[in-house]
């Protein structure tokens, strides 16, 4: 869709959004149905969730200005991305001019990173797993008497998680890392569905019965045995995506106060309790999920509500849009430089890395200025989800090169097969003094062996990236050595260099998944471009001038059915 196109469709809708609700409704619905590209069911479902707010939103938006072209750059691609509006962010001390100097200790710790769990409860072995909705193997969506493809026990890439494939992952970690000093999750819970969110018990009681199982798990001395520090995904709000700022205009009518998101901070609260102190526990709920705790001595873990720079969070669209929605990068600052006062180190988790292609590019920017500032002596590392892919994300002071290369996100497999990847977590080995991690450890399950497993999935170690990306051009000459920002740096210096290395990573990126699309030269360096970027305007992805297709993202639109983006060629 061109520009002009996007923004003339825009102006349609918000003159739309002056009539009722539900003859913006009606009419959406019909141009959605005239596509013959999404199915009725869903087209229905998202608009009746979605529509309120777009209603509210697009009335205060300019469409003709700044904040249209925010909106089709950012969601469609279809027109040039706009500047990123100036912002200098302050802090309440200088950068120190001496930093501390780090040494490894020799002595390191597991911890334990899972992302994108995406159960499905209404998954069921044997249904069709290529069917007409974005997510299939669910019986409503299957003709018993013509199965294309009957889903497997264990589950399919076409789909989101079975229960029995999320029970064989718990099991098997005691199995692997019996000594787990603590575990990590950073968000989307519930299944794509999101055509039918609400009502909100829904959602919540899916939430309710998987942090129900993790506890069973984590809880337990016979099994995972350690604490778990949760972040929220965008998955996790009802209607997906919707994470309202203070100062949103929600509808005021009674049946509409789900939209506050009270609940589901209310309802994280209580799935959280036993991981979080009850001090911590208060103040979360007050803090859009936002929290502080220590899960070792010497370490700050802060998770983050990342869904306040999430490009289709419509609240974020509301004319004038806001810097710092809810005060959440303010919070960061100051807890930031607690810990710089008091010489502690600090990780940041959370659900959408600040490098993300669906992170806007303003709130990119101030935070990448939160971590210029803090990094590299406060900030031991970050750690993300949300892409369903295995990937890393460098942030650099200035230009970017090995010697500016100054803090690391590591974003995180998907439990998730959906959509085209094998599902998996991580392992990091930790410097017990620095916090800094030694090593990354993928472990995954060929979902594409399902038929021959036995006994349940084959999980096994995919790659060590110390091993892996270990190179003379990115060389670790000790075995006690950090993967530092400059090593990781070039890594992707490697890769540009060594076509061999770039292809491992890309095989890896989707856990060594039999569907992997081809990466030509362009692509790689896209790909290369997007590790290296630590803000997301330093993307090259977005650029509606590029040929080459955006490569569809798994938290993305994605309204079409298995069946017609297979036949369309998307479905990769």
């Amino acid at each position: 869709m061109s520009c002009a196109k996007c923004i003339s469709l825009l102006q349609m809708v918000k003159n739309l959004s002056y009539m009722s609700e539900a003859m913006l409704i009606g009419a959406l619905v019909r141009v959605c149905q005239r596509t013959q590209k999404v199915d009725t069911d869903v087209c229905i479902g998202v608009i009746k969730e979605q529509a309120p707010i777009v209603r509210k939103v697009l009335r205060t938006m300019t469409v003709s200005g700044r904040d249209g072209h925010l909106l089709c750059a950012a969601v469609l691609n279809s027109c040039p991305y706009p500047e990123v509006e100036a912002w200098n962010v302050t802090f309440p001390k200088p950068k120190p001019a001496t930093l501390p100097e780090y040494k490894p200790s020799g002595r390191t710790f597991s911890v334990l990173h899972l992302s994108d769990w995406h159960v499905d409860p209404e998954y069921e072995p044997g249904a069709e797993a290529f069917c007409d909705k974005p997510i299939c193997c669910r019986p409503a969506y299957t003709d018993y008497t013509n199965v294309t493809k009957p889903a497997s026990i264990w589950g399919e890439y076409s789909c989101d998680t079975p229960i029995s494939t999320i029970e064989s992952l718990l099991e098997y970690i005691p199995t692997v890392a019996p000594d787990i000093a603590f575990g990590i999750m950073t968000g989307d819970v519930p299944p794509h569905e999101v055509w039918s969110t609400l009502p909100t018990i829904k959602t919540q009681l899916i939430q309710d019965h998987s942090y129900s199982l993790l506890h069973q798990h984590f809880d337990s001395p016979d099994l995972v045995n350690t604490m778990l520090y949760p972040a929220v995904g965008n998955h996790e709000s009802a209607p997906t995506n919707m994470f309202p700022v203070k100062t949103s205009k929600i509808p005021i009518e009674e049946e509409r106060h789900y939209l506050h998101m009270h609940w589901l901070y209310r309802s994280l609260a209580q799935s959280w309790q036993g991981w979080l102190s009850h001090h911590t526990i208060t103040n979360m709920e007050n803090n859009s999920a936002s929290y502080v705790a220590r899960p070792v001595a010497g370490l700050k873990l802060i998770s983050l509500n990342t869904n306040f720079c999430y490009t289709m969070n419509w609240w974020l669209y509301e004319h004038p849009m806001e810097k710092d929605p809810n005060g959440i990068l303010e919070w960061l600052i100051l807890q930031l430089q607690e810990s710089e006062d008091v010489g502690e180190r600090v990780w940041i988790i959370g659900h959408i890395a600040p490098g993300d292609i669906t992170c806007f590019h303003d709130y990119s920017n101030y935070f990448h200025q939160i971590v210029e500032r803090y990094s590299p002596h406060v900030i031991a590392g970050q750690f993300y989800g949300h892409t369903h892919k295995d990937e890393y994300q460098v942030f650099y002071n200035g230009e970017q090169t090995a010697e500016n290369a100054i803090a690391m996100a590591y974003v995180a497999p998907s439990i998730t097969p959906f959509s085209n990847v094998n599902p998996g977590f991580r392992m990091y080995q930790v410097d017990a003094e620095t916090f800094e991690v030694i090593d990354s450890i993928t472990y995954i399950a060929d979902l594409d062996q399902a038929d021959t497993w036995l006994s349940g999935p084959n999980w096994h170690i995919e790659y060590s990236a110390r091993e892996a990306y270990n190179s003379s051009i990115a060389p670790l000459h000790d075995t006690t050595s950090p993967l530092t920002p400059a090593w990781w740096h070039n890594v992707t210096v490697s890769m540009e260099e060594d076509p061999e290395m770039f292809n491992k990573y890309w095989s890896y990126r989707t856990k060594s998944a039999p569907i992997v699309r081809e990466c030509d030269d362009e692509c790689r360096s896209t790909v290369i471009c997007g590790i290296r970027a630590g803000k997301s305007e330093q993307r090259c992805d977005y650029d509606p001038d590029v040929l080459q297709p955006v490569e569809e993202h798994a938290c993305g639109i994605n309204l079409m059915g298995v069946r017609t983006r297979t036949e369309d060629g998307m479905f990769l």
